[in-house]
């Protein structure tokens, strides 16, 4: 069997009508959209396993005081229609979940004894939804 390796050529834009800049109310957040507000699953976990643990650790102490404000604010819209005003940070708050991993569970980057994350392809078009 064929293995197959993805290697993340270049960041997908937010949007094209979006300049990634974060509401008011979570300006403090700012510094860390360029390096954590990242459209796919397989950019997010590509970053965790490029950034080192001492970026993902600034980048959890800046986002842990916030989530509950941020899931707060997000909450005001639905999820599939999210206005792209919105979207950089939600992405934020899924690198955050990325993280986490990380921080609680492994103290590093990858899973311990883990396989190589390059081989594992998400399907970045599964948008999860509740069961009807």
């Amino acid at each position: 069997m064929e293995e197959k390796i993805i290697v993340m050529a270049g960041r997908k834009p937010i949007s094209d009508t979006t300049s990634a800049t974060l509401p008011e109310e979570f300006a403090e957040l700012q510094p860390f959209v360029e390096r954590w507000a990242l459209v796919t699953e397989t950019e997010r976990n590509t970053q965790r396993h490029t950034v080192g643990m001492d970026a993902i650790l600034v980048f959890k102490d800046a986002m842990l005081p916030r989530v509950d404000a941020v899931v707060q604010w997000l909450d005001q819209f639905a999820l599939n229609a999210l206005p792209d005003a919105a979207k950089p940070l939600m992405y934020l708050l899924l690198s955050f979940a990325e993280i986490a991993p990380a921080v609680e569970f492994y103290k590093q980057p990858a899973v311990i004894d883990g396989y190589d994350p390059r081989r594992f392809v998400a399907d970045e078009t599964f948008t999860m939804h509740p069961a009807l």
